[in-house]
């Protein structure tokens, strides 16, 4: 007999990691609609229910999200798409944040020399995983699989597809999804993206004392407004990640 509490927590789980793919990626008018019209932060709390959070928790930690509703949208758009450059797209004195767990984990380390985006052991062992589990994304070829976004498109895929084999009673395939998450998470998701929300929640914060030192009116003002976007990102990133170590562990 299906679990209904574990089956919602799977459903919760693949719609979570689905939705911060797509708020990791280069902002676009899909994300800036969803955020203007209050539709990114009602789903995120919903899917933050849905995995057992307190609805109050939820509200909390989507609270960044639910402050940027109404924000002119094509202004609050541009502002976001600089952020995310600044953050992930190399400038001047380097990459503040690498959106790729080899490079990622080649900096945290303190290496020296560049990092290796397509060839290295981490990035072919993500790019393996996927594509036995046949998941891999379409644009592999021209794009590291081992992005934040493509890992955790992975991370739906596979939670996902367990709460199909949950809700269909098929055992077999809810243990073979069950396993490859749990291996994923462990070889690759929680090595490096609990780190990752940490390192851009340092950079934002960053640059929100040098928005303050400048004169704006602090986090939630238009010109801060993909400051706040960002902090959300990392609150709510954190707690998905928290939900997904203890449901593998």
């Amino acid at each position: 007999m299906t679990d209904e509490r574990d089956l919602r927590e799977a459903i919760g789980l693949a719609d979570a990691c689905e939705l911060l793919a797509s708020v990791s990626i280069f902002p676009n008018d899909i994300l800036a609609d969803a955020l203007f019209d209050g539709r990114l932060a009602g789903d995120a709390r919903s899917c933050l229910e849905d995995c057992g959070i307190d609805p109050d928790e939820a509200a909390v930690i989507c609270e960044p999200w639910e402050r940027l509703v109404g924000k002119d949208r094509d202004t609050t758009l541009a502002h976001l798409r600089r952020t995310h450059s600044l953050l992930f797209v190399r400038q001047g004195d380097g990459v503040a944040v690498w959106p790729y767990e080899s490079a990622f984990l080649h900096a945290e380390a303190g290496k020296d020399g560049e990092p290796a985006l397509f060839r290295s052991a981490v990035t072919l062992d993500v790019e393996k995983m996927m594509r036995e589990a046949g998941g891999l994304p379409q644009d592999a070829r021209t794009e590291p699989c081992d992005s934040v976004w493509d890992e955790f498109m992975f991370l739906s895929y596979l939670f996902g597809s367990e709460a199909d084999a949950l809700n269909a009673d098929d055992e077999e395939a809810m243990e073979l999804f069950r396993g490859r998450s749990k291996a994923f998470v462990e070889e690759h998701a929680s090595r490096w993206l609990p780190s990752f929300f940490d390192a851009v929640d340092r950079e934002i914060s960053g640059m929100g004392e040098v928005e303050k030192t400048e004169g704006s009116e602090g986090f939630g003002s238009l010109e801060d407004a993909s400051l706040l976007f960002y902090k959300g990102l990392c609150s709510y990133g954190a707690q998905v990640m928290d939900v997904i170590s203890r449901r593998v562990a």
